[in-house]
């Protein structure tokens, strides 16, 4: 396993967007998908039957680096970890009005019933792992969405996916500040180990129109587009509440 991750981790952080585009397949995906920041698990999962049929065995895990700090602090940030905890209070059922696509995400997953112990925020992958595992075993099979970085997607979604066989629909992260690239989303080992071991500040937000496109695919008004209009591509500034 170490081995495998220093591999990983020596790897451009182009080849690890390569690896993700390559795992799920984007050129068989939903352009909708694809251009707002999701994509299935495999390309093939039925989403809407799902969506319809089994949505008490998803869980949903973000992380900890989509939570808000500097001008507007995440109030379950505590002066030892900061940022880096599994808390957030509107998982606990509380009320937060501090802006935070973490926040906005876990709104639509509640919206649609999901449960406290549906949902992870993920302070490093030591602790999430455990934790499919045993969710694996209480009878969950998809994520809804696992939402990450593509430098953590590319070697994590082995083991999520073939090792503990979940399958469902991945929420990318990106850099918060497009013009900070430096602290935005993982991109070689020694920024996700750091982040593994204390919170170095990094911050990424998750799309407003993945969220948006998310709440869609909950309410179970999602519809392939791909398979409705050939050659069409939907533009990423366009609102996927549309559909």
């Amino acid at each position: 396993m170490l081995t495998r991750e220093l591999i990983y981790g020596l790897m451009p952080y182009s080849i690890h967007q390569k690896i993700v585009r390559w795992k799920c397949k984007f050129k068989k995906q939903d352009d909708l998908l694809v251009n707002n920041h999701l994509a299935l698990y495999p390309h093939s999962f039925d989403l809407n039957k799902v969506v319809k049929e089994e949505l008490d065995k998803c869980v949903a895990f973000l992380p900890y680096c989509a939570k808000p700090m500097g001008e507007h602090e995440c109030p379950a940030s505590d002066k030892i970890n900061k940022r880096k905890n599994q808390k957030c209070i509107k998982v606990s059922g509380g009320k937060c009005n501090v802006p935070c696509s973490l926040g906005e995400m876990v709104d639509v997953l509640v919206k649609h019933g999901f449960k406290k112990e549906q949902i992870f925020i993920i302070d490093r992958d030591s602790n999430l792992f455990p934790w499919l595992k045993q969710k694996r075993e209480e009878g969950y099979e998809y994520f809804m969405p696992g939402t990450g970085c593509k430098y953590g997607v590319s070697y994590a979604i082995d083991y999520v996916g073939k090792k503990l066989g979940y399958k469902g629909c991945i929420a990318f992260v990106d850099d918060f500040c497009p013009g900070d690239k430096d602290n935005g989303v993982c991109k070689c080992m020694n920024d996700y180990l750091g982040m593994e071991g204390v919170d170095k500040g990094k911050m990424t937000k998750i799309h407003k129109e993945t969220i948006i496109l998310m709440d869609c695919i909950l309410s179970g008004e999602y519809h392939n587009m791909n398979e409705e209009v050939t050659h069409k591509s939907p533009q990423t500034n366009e609102s996927p509440s549309s559909i």
